[in-house]
């Protein structure tokens, strides 16, 4: 069982926990962390989902995931990252915040400068299932595609700055 802290949509931290699945009450939050992970050589990592999630096959120019009970929002960015991708970052720079009260959940957004070899990403079995590097050139038009989980696109190309 999945357990999340609760926040109103100041951030402040209430007194009881969210549990991963069941409802969620109006003005209550959890937070997500999202992070954008850039390459030296100016490229963006775009993870492709697995077919048993939602938006199946599609990919995302990010990898999070919920922040768990007791963490913080860069601690699961971390944590997510690695598992994700395979790659243990240190340096992050959070960028963004978005609120959706549609799912009761507070985006944590980062990005995460690297200097990495490009064939060394690891997938995680039931999230991913490929990835391909995107050029900052091509950053704009691929976040709008019709290969990218809807939506998505526009909350990070607000943070992305390209």
């Amino acid at each position: 069982m999945e357990k999340w802290d609760a926040y109103d949509i100041h951030l402040n931290k209430l007194d009881f926990d969210l549990i991963r699945g069941e409802k969620i009450k109006d003005d209550v939050f959890h937070l997500v962390s999202e992070v954008v992970i850039i390459n030296s050589d100016d490229n963006y990592l775009a993870m492709r989902r697995d077919f048993d999630k939602s938006y199946p096959g599609l990919y995302e120019v990010s990898v999070g995931g919920s922040v768990l009970r007791g963490e913080s929002p860069i601690q699961a960015a971390k944590r997510e990252t690695f598992e994700e991708t395979g790659i243990n970052i240190s340096d992050l720079k959070q960028v963004g915040l978005n609120i959706s009260e549609q799912y009761n959940t507070i985006f944590v957004i980062f990005i995460a400068n690297v200097d990495i070899d490009k064939e060394s990403i690891v997938l995680q079995k039931g999230e991913t299932i490929d990835y391909r590097w995107v050029p900052s050139s091509e950053i704009n038009k691929f976040l709008n595609s019709d290969m990218h989980v809807p939506g998505k696109g526009k909350r990070i190309n607000k943070v992305i700055n390209v």
